[in-house]
């Protein structure tokens, strides 16, 4: 190992153009990188870390690698020797920026053990054997659909909307029977839920007036997938909710959920596994969505941070991750403390210097860094009043 190692790593990350994704003038991740929005593209997410799919780069003596590369050849100086032994050598999360203008499709995610048979089944559409436990935390605010609803909730939205209920037919009053009971009969009779979805739209279009937000939702969606996606009568099972700046969901293996509409940071185990039941022209395995689904998918606490000032703490029980958020006010300057694994910073808002014992860079908006293990000490000061995240792994 040489010294230099040890040092801020300035990260180069690639940017997700899905259909749902932001455009023109209201594309986030094009004002928060501070370069003007192409005409007509969509600016769906923004990945930070090792990914296959789109890994970042680094600066290593004169040229740009993949933060890969660099972590193979240094994995106890980067990750630290304990981050080394427990994730196999790996980065073990994955940061993004998500900006959702459209909904993004109804689905679940697998355990470990489910995504290594998914994976050795079907590596096309699931391409990697990890889970993909997730936080998403909102910049400005985020409108989900995360978890099904409680029993005594179901039961009143089948009363209130009996298409859905005579589609499902008999069952429990368990959401998970209720709801594995429309995908099922989804499935074996999918010109009757064609009938049913027109149904129930006709009798909400006439009353306009009286309609909620789930109802709008319905109808509009009907226009862009069509009366024969199971997701648009899935979307009255499940909770919808909003979140405020700030405030976040943790998203474990096996609960349905969909981001609806806004801008958030997210963090997740280092896994691209996505099962797709509804609301999206990509590939649907409504099987396999069956087959993860959690014994407990029910409605999601909202998470609010925990101080511990200067940091903001998120907790949840992911072993790969943990985030936070530092917000500094200008001129502020931290010493930051000796840690034994890796850290990565995004700047979110306002501008900071990053220095150590042999040398100095400044950030903006949109940039990001990886502080490695072996860097021992190293300090930040907000130049303007400035907002960071930090992720790191949970000791």
């Amino acid at each position: 190992m040489t010294g230099t190692l040890c040092m801020p790593y300035r990260l180069r990350n690639s940017i997700q153009h899905y259909r749902w994704g932001s455009r023109g003038a209201d594309a986030f991740i094009p004002r928060l990188l501070g370069f003007p929005a192409e005409p007509g593209q969509a600016y769906a997410e923004l990945w930070i870390g090792t990914h296959p799919n789109a890994p970042s780069l680094v600066t290593r003596n004169g040229e740009h690698i993949s933060l890969a590369t660099l972590i193979a050849s240094n994995p106890n100086e980067i990750l630290g020797t304990d981050v080394t032994r427990r994730f196999n050598r790996q980065l073990p999360f994955l940061f993004k920026v998500l900006s959702a203008a459209e909904p993004l499709s109804i689905q679940a995610h697998p355990n470990k053990a489910q995504a290594q048979r998914l994976h050795a089944r079907d590596p096309e559409h699931y391409p990697d054997a990890n889970h993909k436990p997730e936080i998403a935390l909102a910049l400005d605010r985020l409108t989900a659909l995360a978890g099904l609803k409680s029993a005594e909730d179901l039961h009143t939205t089948l009363l209130t909307y009996p298409e859905i209920g005579g589609f499902i037919g008999e069952s429990s009053a368990d959401p998970q029977d209720i709801f594995s009971a429309l995908i099922r009969r989804s499935l074996t009779a999918p010109q009757k839920l064609s009938t049913v979805a027109q149904q129930l739209a006709e009798r909400l279009e006439r009353a306009p007036a009286s309609r909620i937000e789930v109802e709008e939702l319905f109808l509009a969606l009907r226009l862009v997938y069509g009366d024969g996606d199971v997701g648009l009568l899935a979307l009255f099972l499940l909770n919808l909710v909003h979140l405020e700046a700030g405030e976040g969901l943790y998203v474990p293996a096996g609960v349905p959920h969909a981001y609806l509409n806004g801008n958030i940071v997210e963090c997740m185990a280092n896994s691209d596994n996505v099962i797709r039941v509804g609301l999206t022209p990509k590939f649907k395995d409504a099987g396999a969505l069956l087959e993860v689904l959690a014994p407990d998918a029910g409605p999601l606490p909202v998470l609010h941070p925990e101080p511990e000032l200067p940091e903001m703490c998120y907790i949840t029980p992911a072993e790969e991750f943990e985030l936070r958020r530092l917000d500094l006010e200008a001129g502020a300057h931290l010493e930051m403390p000796c840690r034994t694994s890796v850290e990565v910073y995004l700047l979110i808002e306002g501008r900071v210097e990053v220095s150590w014992s042999d040398g100095m860079e400044h950030y903006v908006p949109g940039e990001s860094f990886l502080i490695p293990a072996c860097l021992p000490t190293w300090q930040v000061t907000a130049l303007e009043r400035t907002t960071l995240f930090k992720v790191s792994v949970p000791e």
